[in-house]
């Protein structure tokens, strides 16, 4: 079961809260997406402090980092379990789940769903309107959209999978950087720079 000393957001929720049901719910259902989850909720966090998000904006960024791939519980093991490279109809019910995870988010009925659930619905769009489910391009991207989906890249790169070995933080980095202005907005990008050279333990 979850932690809530390891996990702020269950800390400050409680384990009665819905917050810690879709947590439970994701763990049980993919243990590499919850814990994925959790360090892009981290690294998110960190690159929001460098564009001065007030309060508000931070914690919406919090929750959206940390169930950003909630809408993966709806995705099929043939998808999300997938050890290679996922064909075009396989692709197709993936690029679901941020719908799903926006639907799941709303289901929860708190205060702030509708902007957090906004958030889980574009961290998938690209800086040059290549990306999905709305094709939305440049600034028409929430701010903390773009982040989440540059925290998220880095983390899905830089990680251990069953079909490929983690990069190197500096590969990471490279790859986005030459999709920056293409598939990620080039000021996050270059923050997440900073971020590293900052602490390259991040």
């Amino acid at each position: 079961m979850p932690n809530l000393a390891s996990d702020p957001l269950l800390a400050l929720h409680g384990t009665g809260s819905s917050l810690y049901a879709l947590t439970v719910a994701l763990e049980q259902r993919d243990p590499y997406t919850d814990e994925h989850c959790d360090r892009v909720c981290a690294l998110a966090q960190r690159l929001g402090h460098c564009f001065d998000l007030d309060r508000d904006r931070l914690a919406n960024l919090a929750l959206a980092a940390r169930f950003h791939d909630i809408g993966k519980i709806g995705v099929r093991d043939t998808e999300l379990l997938y050890p290679g490279r996922l064909d075009q109809t396989q692709k197709i019910r993936m690029r679901a789940h941020p719908e799903l995870g926006e639907k799941l988010f709303l289901a929860t009925g708190r205060d702030d769903a509708v902007s957090v659930a906004r958030l889980i619905r574009h961290h998938h769009e690209s800086w040059d309107g290549s990306g999905y489910p709305d094709g939305l391009a440049g600034e028409a991207i929430p701010l903390e959209a773009r982040i989440l989906t540059v925290a998220d890249a880095f983390d899905a790169m830089t990680s251990v999978r069953p079909y490929r070995p983690p990069m190197a933080a500096r590969t990471a980095l490279a790859v986005l950087e030459q999709e920056s202005g293409a598939q990620v907005d080039p000021e996050v990008c270059r923050q997440l720079r900073m971020v590293l050279r900052r602490d390259p333990e991040v």
